[in-house]
């Protein structure tokens, strides 16, 4: 038998009550995921999923900060 050891983790509140909800939905807890998850590190000598930093850009990113005043400027064909 392997000897087991303890983690500790601090996370959101929030967060762990929506995963306790969804792994509970699906019948496991969160020994057993961490488990699996280590072990498909391990086995694969990397992360299992994809991780992405999407970047979403506010609308005074992308057309500037006074483009509500620009909004007054544009001609349309509806009148």
């Amino acid at each position: 038998m392997s000897s087991q050891s303890t983690l500790s983790v601090i996370l959101d509140s929030k967060l762990k009550e929506e995963t306790s909800a969804a792994l509970e939905k699906i019948g496991l807890d969160f020994t057993t995921t961490i488990t699996v998850y280590f072990d498909q590190i391990v086995r694969g000598r990397k992360i299992p999923f994809e991780i992405l930093n999407s970047k979403y850009y506010s609308v005074e990113e992308v057309v500037g900060a006074n483009w509500r005043e620009d909004v007054d400027s544009i001609e349309d064909e509806w009148e």
